[in-house]
């Protein structure tokens, strides 16, 4: 599929499938994801940033989560579907905080001068952008000297013994329980079965020139969270 076309499938999927999204989110992993989005949050929050980006934020949920966790800092998500962004606006009405704004935006044209944010992060949601080397430096680029990038999202488990039993579950069970929607889910498999593997997306963050590169695998491989941080000047 060319980067055009993927832009596109992916714009109409999230349009059709944010009403479900964080239901399904939570069958996909088992729940799992909001333990996951929550050590994602605890680690940024540790670093004692004062601006941080949540790329590809979705409905919001990790946004939300970043801005309770650091009270003090501004927390911006962008996201390019409004659908998906009208459903944070509701989840932020519903859970008010002061420090969270949401914007719509391009991950691959991001709407930041160079060195806006002391910490960048993007959450499921870079697998399924066009073109992975680009969202990465993209993700660089806003993040100051000295700054750090995270990234969690799903995984083509590498192990032969894990694969069958991923592929039963992801393809074809939560196609089925998608309804509706079954096609949609079908293409986040396809999406996640055609993504870097962990020890290549740590490649290609050092490749735009992060430091200090390292992952967290989940779920036997089925996810993980990336790190690096941007070099010190």
């Amino acid at each position: 599929m060319s980067k055009n076309g993927k832009e596109e499938k992916v714009y109409a999927v999230f349009e059709r499938i944010s009403g479900r999204y964080d239901r399904m989110n939570d069958l996909i992993s088992l729940g799992l994801h909001r333990r996951w989005k929550g050590e994602l949050a605890g680690r940024a929050a540790a670093l004692e940033p004062r601006r941080v980006l949540d790329v590809c934020c979705g409905t919001g949920d990790l946004s939300l989560a970043l801005a309770r966790a650091m009270p003090g800092a501004a927390v911006t998500g962008l996201d390019f579907s409004p659908e998906m962004l009208a459903v944070a606006q509701k989840r932020l009405a519903a859970h008010p905080v002061d420090n969270l704004r949401f914007l719509r935006g391009n991950a691959l044209e991001l709407p930041f001068p160079d060195g806006s944010f002391d910490c960048a992060v993007i959450s499921f949601g870079l697998r399924n952008l066009a073109d992975y080397p680009r969202a990465a430096a993209e993700l660089a680029r806003v993040v100051r000297p000295g700054g750090w990038v995270f990234c969690l999202d799903s995984f083509y488990p590498r192990s032969p013994l894990v694969r069958p039993f991923y592929t039963l579950y992801f393809k074809h069970l939560v196609t089925l329980l998608g309804g509706r929607d079954g096609a949609e889910y079908r293409w986040l498999y396809t999406s996640t079965r055609s993504f870097l593997a962990p020890a290549e997306l740590a490649a290609l963050f050092a490749r735009q020139g992060l430091e200090e590169c390292a992952w967290r695998p989940y779920l036997l491989g089925a996810a993980a969270l990336h790190w690096g941080r941007k070099p010190a000047v």
